[in-house]
């Protein structure tokens, strides 16, 4: 079967450093095993529970100051509070206010991206960047944009500098024809990049 080569790609789009932080928390979840994550997940929940102890002590004060109050009630109630507020108020403000601190640094310019038969190419005024199809690990996509794993960065492409949902498609598939194959198994276990293919 003959190698199929992929139109050249030409595109210019505004950076925004919120699609960066997307993709890489999209490639940390990729790149590191299972029991990593474990681990890692297993030393926060750790870190809850002394939390929760000290918590549930500062209730027994409390129950022994005003005994008509239960400590465990208010304990659960007030840690069900805060992990609502760290996941859906503190850790996206957090990264909103850490792509604006960058933003303010070094206000984004237009990025022009390319590709040709050897790889991906991203230009802008400070940046001039290429990544070769074979140094592709994978492809994921995120909510807004194709994120290209290669050793410990993830290269992202807006999905918004397509102009539309058929050459974000297009540019998928060939794209997905010219990583390495091992590569391209990876990249098609990928929900998000087995919707787009679909639809």
């Amino acid at each position: 079967m003959p190698e199929t080569r992929p139109a050249e790609a030409s595109l210019t789009y505004a950076v925004d450093f919120n699609d960066l932080f997307e993709a890489s928390a999209v490639m940390s979840n990729r790149r590191y095993p299972l029991p990593h994550r474990l681990k890692l997940f297993g030393v926060i929940v750790g870190i809850m529970i002394v939390g929760g102890l000290l918590s549930a002590a500062g209730g027994i004060v409390v129950n022994r100051l005003v005994p008509d109050i239960s400590g465990w009630p208010v304990t659960i109630v007030l840690l069900s509070i805060l992990v609502t507020f760290y996941a859906k108020v503190l850790s996206p403000w957090s990264i909103r206010q850490a792509a604006g601190v960058i933003k303010g640094m070094r206000p984004p310019g237009p990025m022009q991206f390319s590709t040709d038969e050897t790889g991906m190419r991203w230009v802008d005024a400070d940046i001039d960047f290429r990544l070769n199809w074979s140094g592709v690990e994978a492809i994921y996509c995120t909510s807004r944009a194709f994120a290209f794993m290669s050793g410990a960065i993830a290269l992202v492409l807006p999905l918004a500098a397509f102009p539309d949902h058929e050459a974000r498609k297009r540019f998928l598939e060939q794209a997905l024809e010219k990583i390495s194959p091992e590569a391209a198994e990876v990249s098609r276990k990928d929900r998000s990049l087995q919707a787009m293919l679909a639809a």
